[in-house]
């Protein structure tokens, strides 16, 4: 009898929940996880799972089972009640179902030192979690960049490299992706404009928006990015570099949970609540 494979790397892989239209033109709600995504973690040998609208008290539980956290992007955004504002425009969207699962998720991650990453308003999402808050609209800042893509371009150009980043001299970025500076795909109409607890800011534009940022102890792979690494990450050397890293937190992390039998301790995450 021949050994049983070896057991892939888990991703959580975070819900969106959207109103799409059916097959019969009629509304209908929808759980999705981005394709780009969770084709990228196949293609780099993980295996994404999905854990929608778990109850708070069973991310835990849910939490056990994987070896990352995968974030997306999505066309919803992080409900501004969350870092203490009303909405700026009647026509935001926002899903909340989704922010009652990736808040307490990306908590409890960091304090078990699950690996996390995040694009877009997965980024968002973890600058909230850590109690950051948002500029809720790009296109209303002075001296802003363009981050954001037009309805009428296709896919492949709305995630072309639009801009530059430059990363802090020296800093965990900079030796992840061996590049000082590199190009970067920008379809944000959303972004960062108070960093969380913990956090540390890893790369800018040019007009000075957080472009990537990092959980504060760089022992665990925890990282939001503005952009997109998950896409043109083969031809991309930045991107390529960004997501092995990831790989390599994954598969240390299911090591380090067979070397101890199981998940070992469970810190609590409320050290890590936003005050």
């Amino acid at each position: 009898m021949s050994p049983p494979a070896p057991r892939l790397p888990r991703v959580w892989v975070v819900a969106s929940h959207r109103e799409l239209t059916n097959e019969h033109g009629q509304p209908q709600c929808y759980t999705v996880m981005d394709e780009a995504g969770t084709r990228t973690l196949v293609n780099m040998g993980l295996q994404p799972v999905c854990y929608p609208r778990v109850p708070p008290e069973h991310i835990g539980g849910m939490l056990e089972t994987v070896d990352g956290i995968l974030l997306g992007g999505s066309a919803t955004n992080v409900h501004p009640r969350l870092y203490g504002e009303t909405p700026l425009s009647p026509k935001l969207q926002f899903d909340e179902c989704r922010d009652a699962v990736a808040q307490p998720l990306i908590r409890l991650a960091l304090a078990r030192r699950v690996p996390v990453i995040a694009f877009c308003r997965g980024s968002h999402d973890f600058n909230v979690a850590m109690g950051g808050s948002l500029h809720q609209s790009l296109q209303v800042l002075p001296r802003s960049l363009k981050h954001w893509e037009d309805a009428d371009e296709s896919l492949d150009e709305q995630y072309r490299e639009r801009h530059d980043v430059a990363c802090v001299p020296g800093g965990e970025l900079e030796r992840m992706a061996g590049m000082v500076r590199f190009a970067v795909s920008s379809l944000h109409s959303q972004g960062v404009k108070r960093l969380g607890r913990g956090l540390v800011a890893e790369a800018h534009s040019d007009d000075g928006l957080v472009e990537a940022f990092r959980w504060h102890d760089a022992s665990v792979f925890a990282w939001g990015f503005q952009f997109h690494p998950e896409w043109g990450w083969r031809r991309h050397p930045a991107y390529g570099r960004i997501m092995a890293s990831y790989v390599n937190a994954c598969h240390a992390h299911q090591t380090r949970r067979r070397e101890q039998g199981g998940d070992g301790p469970r810190p609590s995450a409320s050290a890590l609540l936003p005050g």
